[in-house]
């Protein structure tokens, strides 16, 4: 089991994030959580500090503060914290998500980039590209990914509504950014999370060419639906809150279909730590549901154009493109 390992964290003050932050505080290693602003950071801070005291916070966490992932800008300050402390990291973990499926219009970011794309693909794209050189080449190192079943169109949940397709990127710009072309809040979510894999793989790829050490472990944590207000649905249930409602309690306690907030943080959190998965090179895992109210962690397929080369290629190329647009050009990997 991996201890004492500097591992940094998005989307770590609530939801999945929060519970694999708590698992792995438990077994002393040093976590760096990013958080959006002052008030998300009280929240954060009066929620841990019912698990821990706060002098064993004080040497084991910390916060990277005012630090939206929608704005690129914001990349660049994570990276000079890491530079001004000499910290090198050992494990990267992108989980930060949103969606707000039920939206009709797009949200945009400071750069004016579809906020899904830009949170969920882009910022941690362009985060690995400035913190690579931050990262040990070790066998233990290892790069983890957030992603979703629902980037397959023949999963149970991604053969609901709008189906993921990058149609081999045509006029995708146009639907990222500017002009939003045929924009739908539910294909946007679903197409990002085919975009982590996208990036995963071509990431992958190139480390293997520098000969990397480093792994770069994709993983579905299923239908998971918070008990409060925060976390990953706390934008689509304004729109839909009579809807979200009688769906999360058929999901949760008639159906059985869905995976506790805490267990799939104790998953993402054993991602994390597992010795098994050292030096994996690429890996998508999912957590299938094998009976009512139980999952099980297994290595899976990803969809046949999740499982694309060429496409991988052409969104790494593109998504350099749209960094550079804006003038972010930090790009070594």
């Amino acid at each position: 089991m991996i201890k004492n390992k500097h591992i940094l964290i998005t989307g770590g003050n609530s939801g999945i994030g929060f519970f694999a932050i708590i698992n792995l505080l438990k077994t002393k290693n040093i976590l760096y959580v990013l958080i959006k602003n002052e008030f998300r950071k009280n929240e954060f801070l009066k929620k841990i500090e019912k698990h821990f005291d706060k002098n064993y916070l004080s040497k084991f966490l910390n916060i990277i503060e005012n630090c939206d992932l929608s704005d690129l800008e914001n990349i660049k300050k994570i990276k000079d914290y890491f530079f001004s402390k000499k910290i090198f990291l050992d494990v990267l973990v992108l989980n930060a998500g949103l969606q707000y499926t039920g939206s009709f219009y797009p949200k945009v970011s400071k750069q004016g980039i579809e906020l899904t794309f830009a949170v969920n693909h882009l910022s941690h794209f362009y985060l690995v590209n400035v913190l690579q050189d931050f990262i040990r080449d070790k066998e233990e190192s290892r790069i983890i990914i957030t992603s979703s079943d629902v980037h397959d169109p023949k999963s149970s949940g991604g053969n609901i509504g709008k189906k993921a397709g990058l149609n081999n990127l045509f006029d995708f710009r146009k639907k990222v950014t500017g002009q939003f072309l045929n924009f739908n809040a539910d294909e946007a979510y679903k197409n990002s999370k085919l975009c982590n894999i996208l990036f995963a793989k071509e990431l992958e790829k190139k480390l293997k060419i520098s000969s990397s050490k480093i792994s770069v472990i994709t993983w579905a944590p299923g239908l998971v639906i918070p008990n409060d207000d925060s976390g990953f649905f706390r934008y689509s249930k304004r729109f839909n809150l009579f809807g979200y409602l009688i769906f999360s309690k058929a999901a949760k306690n008639i159906l059985g279909i869905s995976e506790s907030i805490e267990n799939a943080g104790k998953i993402l959190s054993e991602i994390v730590l597992d010795a098994n998965l050292n030096n994996v090179g690429f890996i998508y895992l999912s957590n299938k549901l094998i009976a009512r109210k139980k999952h099980k962690l297994v290595e899976s397929n990803v969809s046949d154009e999740a499982n694309s080369d060429e496409l991988a290629s052409k969104l790494w190329i593109l998504s350099e493109d749209i960094c550079r647009s804006f003038g972010f050009v930090t790009f070594n990997i």
